[in-house]
């Protein structure tokens, strides 16, 4: 999987977080859009959870059945919880839908660190062999601290099974040059977020924008995979309301992106 590119599909979708109708159900049938991602030539879907946990089962039939492969899981399981049920169902999801990793997120409480690593421990006997495990070192979390982050996965498993995702951000805070100084190969997958960068802005100009991080991140880590996370015409960015979270303007971003992020690695 060196060096793929995933189109994560929470881009996609304007109900992510329940920003669009409460209680957060997807509005967005991935299935729909699979012709045109593959035709923009991602190399498989990071699947947002409920893009296949809150669907008919007809959606979630397609979405198996396709040639873009779902290859990372995007979970959003509660690590507060000290009931480890539904960390054992998202753990049954990876395999159902075949992904070969999944993305969480650990909590943000640092007096619960022990018992963070020890529900780390506990999912990650569940998770099946051959995926890896990817903690997202999101701010707010007690993963931010790449110190922490090494010292729970260090406890745990290595770094083939056990890897961290950083966050390549060009318009806002640097989220990924400190992980990757401490964590160095632990770093096995990126998220991209440069929904701020209008489709004026070409590819060759973004993947200059994008170079000094993708040199980086895939010196360190040289095994690691990417994921176009959020791309312009998401809720929050585009200017032109007409195309507020329209999928097929957002892809058509998302693509450029893609192109820009391939130059720059």
């Amino acid at each position: 999987m060196t060096g793929q590119i995933y189109l994560g599909t929470v881009a996609i979708e304007p109900n992510r977080w329940g920003l669009a109708e409460p209680g957060g159900h997807p509005l967005t049938r991935v299935s729909e859009w699979l012709p045109a991602i593959s035709e923009a030539g991602f190399d498989g879907l990071e699947l947002w959870e409920r893009h296949a946990t809150s669907v008919p089962d007809e959606e979630l039939d397609a979405l198996l059945a396709s040639e873009v492969p779902v290859r990372i899981l995007s979970c959003y399981t509660s690590w507060d919880e000290p009931d480890d049920a539904d960390r054992a169902e998202t753990a049954a999801w990876i395999e159902r839908v075949g992904a070969q990793g999944v993305k969480f997120n650990v909590g943000s409480d640092p007096d619960s660190i022990a018992d963070y690593t020890d529900r780390l421990r506990r999912f990650e006997a569940e998770v099946p062999d051959g995926a890896r495990l990817l903690c997202e070192c999101h701010f707010g979390t007690v993963a931010e601290d790449p110190n922490v982050a090494r010292d729970m996965f260090d406890s745990i498993a290595d770094a083939d099974r056990l890897g961290a995702i950083v966050h390549v951000h060009p318009g806002a805070r640097d989220e990924w040059s400190e992980p990757l100084g401490v964590l160095g190969d632990r770093v096995r997958h990126v998220h991209v977020q440069v929904a701020e960068y209008p489709q004026t802005t070409s590819a060759d100009e973004l993947g200059e924008v994008l170079r000094p991080a993708a040199e980086a991140i895939s010196t360190a880590s040289p095994t690691a995979t990417w994921t176009i996370e959020f791309s312009y015409g998401m809720w929050g960015f585009a200017r032109d309301d007409a195309e507020l979270d329209n999928p097929a303007y957002i892809l058509q971003s998302a693509q450029r992106d893609l192109v820009a992020l391939r130059a720059a690695l």
